[in-house]
C-alpha cells in the first residue's frame, strides 16, 4: 500500500486517472490491439476508462486498462518528446513502469521509468481526442492527474460492450464497355455501318 495524491492505490482496485476538467485518459476506440493509444475522453463509466495499478518494483507501477489487460506504454519504445502512450501487452521493460509523484494540490504526474518524462497532452489540449504523450517536466497543468478510486457497484463488465457499428456491403460493380475485345469491335462495326 502507498499513498499518493491522498488515495492509497491498492494491486486490485480500479481507478480513473482524470486531466484538469475531469475527462479521462481511455483506450481510443475500445481497441484491444497492442498499439492502441491512450487518449482524453469525457468519462462515461465504461471499462476501457478505467485503470488497475499493478506493482512494478519499489514506488513503480504498471499502469493496465481494466477492458483490454494492456498497460500503458511508449509507442516503439521512444524516449523523445512527443512519443506517444498506447497500450501493449504487459512485459518487464521500462517502457511500462510509472512514478506516481504527489503534488501539493492533490494532483499527481505520471513519470515514465525509461524515459523520466511525463503523461502529457498533445497540443495541451483537454479536449475529447487529445492523445496523451510523454514530455519534459513542465509544470504544465496538462501534465497533472487526479487518481479517482472507481466505487466497486459503477465497475461494468465486458459484456455491456457496444456492439461495433454494422459494415455495409460495397456496392456490386456494373459491368461495362472497356473498348478492348470482339464485343466491342463488333458494336463499332455496327456504329460505322448504320452512319452509312
Amino acid at each position: 500500500m502507498k499513498k499518493t495524491a491522498h488515495t492509497v492505490i491498492r494491486e486490485g482496485n480500479v481507478y480513473t486517472i482524470a486531466a484538469v476538467n475531469n475527462r479521462v485518459l481511455e483506450v481510443a476506440d475500445y481497441n484491444t490491439e497492442n498499439g492502441a493509444s491512450v487518449r482524453l475522453w469525457s468519462y462515461e463509466g465504461q471499462p476501457w476508462q478505467q485503470w488497475k495499478f499493478v506493482e512494478a518494483g519499489e514506488n513503480e507501477w504498471r499502469i493496465v486498462n481494466c477492458f483490454t489487460d494492456k498497460a500503458m506504454d511508449l509507442a516503439l519504445g521512444g524516449n523523445a518528446n512527443g512519443t506517444w502512450v498506447h497500450q501493449w501487452a504487459s512485459t518487464p521493460g521500462k517502457s511500462q513502469r510509472w512514478v506516481v509523484e504527489e503534488l501539493d494540490n492533490g494532483r499527481v504526474k505520471l513519470r515514465n521509468v525509461l524515459t523520466k518524462k511525463v503523461i502529457d497532452l498533445k497540443d495541451m489540449s483537454i479536449e475529447n481526442g487529445a492523445q496523451a504523450q510523454i514530455w519534459n517536466d513542465v509544470d504544465g497543468e496538462n501534465q497533472t492527474w487526479r487518481i479517482d478510486l472507481v466505487p466497486a457497484k459503477q465497475i461494468k463488465t465486458v459484456s455491456q460492450v457496444p456492439a461495433p457499428a454494422p459494415v455495409q456491403a460495397a456496392p456490386k460493380p456494373t459491368r461495362t464497355q472497356t473498348g478492348k475485345g470482339s464485343r466491342a469491335k463488333k458494336a463499332a462495326g455496327k456504329a460505322a455501318r448504320r452512319a452509312k
